[in-house]
């Protein structure tokens, strides 16, 4: 006879189990779950659900919303199916009372390739039966070879780093070259605020001998980490190499870290990046239940 599943609030003496499913590579994940474990202490217990039978975990979810104005997102992680089953309808009966909720699921993981037969097809299905419905697929690459020498740029381009007096011209680049669903919502003073923080060494920019910004690229770093956030090149400028030399800039600056960076599903940059030594790392499919 199976062990009758339930699920409960969760007690400190389950943060082993939980590590140990968060570590297993055979069992379900979505939203993130490998981070489970670190939230344990910072979301309170009537956020989370474990999953139990016969006294053993059989899985674990939270769900998380930064403030009132953003959707909750809906972690989870399972050894097996039922307990998926149960963790998403509690948490779609959550959902119902407050935000949109949205979660991901992870084909691709920190370079494993994740249980195909779960990611695919079961646990899809479950979440799309509960209402779950994709709003777009997100790629992470990480720079794994050795890049090409950079070559010059043409000869009406120069790169700069970011002036205030660039600003007007940098944020008409920024509005022309990423489309409309992308920027919905940000304050243009906002994104204006986020080209002003970024020092020296995290942005560059090329400017046309007439003035215009034809492209920039932003990045981050740690000290053995780093991250090309934004690699954008106007419109009328395209097909000329700055998306190549904006790029190659950003690996040059980085340095001798692990470098990685994020494809939307229609990009067609991804064909570039590939090129230039970069691998797909992790692959994110992000799903939206609407409010009810």
């Amino acid at each position: 006879m199976t062990a009758r599943l339930s699920l409960r609030q969760p007690r400190p003496d389950d943060l082993a189990a939980i590590e140990n499913l968060a570590a297993d590579i055979g069992c379900i994940r979505w939203g993130g779950a490998k981070r489970l474990a670190e939230r344990w202490q910072q979301l309170p217990a009537t956020g989370i659900r474990v999953a139990e039978a016969a006294a053993v975990v059989q899985g674990y979810c939270d769900i998380h919303q930064a403030s009132p104005t953003f959707p909750s997102w809906f972690h989870g992680i399972a050894s097996n199916l039922d307990a998926a089953r149960e963790l998403i309808d509690w948490a779609c009966e959550e959902a119902g009372r407050g935000s949109t909720l949205q979660t991901s699921l992870f084909a691709k993981e920190a370079g494993q390739t994740l249980r195909p037969d779960v990611v695919d097809r079961p646990v899809y299905r479950l979440l799309g039966a509960a209402g779950f419905r994709p709003s777009s697929k997100t790629t992470i690459m990480r720079l794994a070879a050795e890049t090409p020498e950079p070559k010059a740029l043409p000869r009406r381009y120069r790169l700069v780093p970011f002036d205030e007096s660039l600003l007007p011209a940098l944020l008409a680049t920024y509005y022309a070259a990423w489309p409309k669903d992308y920027y919905a919502g940000d304050d243009s003073t906002d994104i204006a605020d986020l080209f002003r923080q970024a020092n020296r060494d995290e942005m560059h920019v090329v400017v046309a001998d007439n003035g215009d910004v034809a492209g920039y690229v932003l990045t981050s770093r740690t000290a053995d980490s780093g991250v090309i956030d934004e690699v954008a090149v106007h419109p009328a400028h395209r097909r000329k190499g700055l998306g190549e030399a904006l790029t190659l800039t950003a690996i040059r600056s980085l340095g001798d870290r692990a470098i990685t960076l994020v494809v939307m599903d229609d990009n067609p940059a991804r064909g570039l990046y590939e090129r230039l030594g970069f691998a797909v790392w992790e692959e994110r499919f992000d799903l939206v239940l609407a409010r009810r």
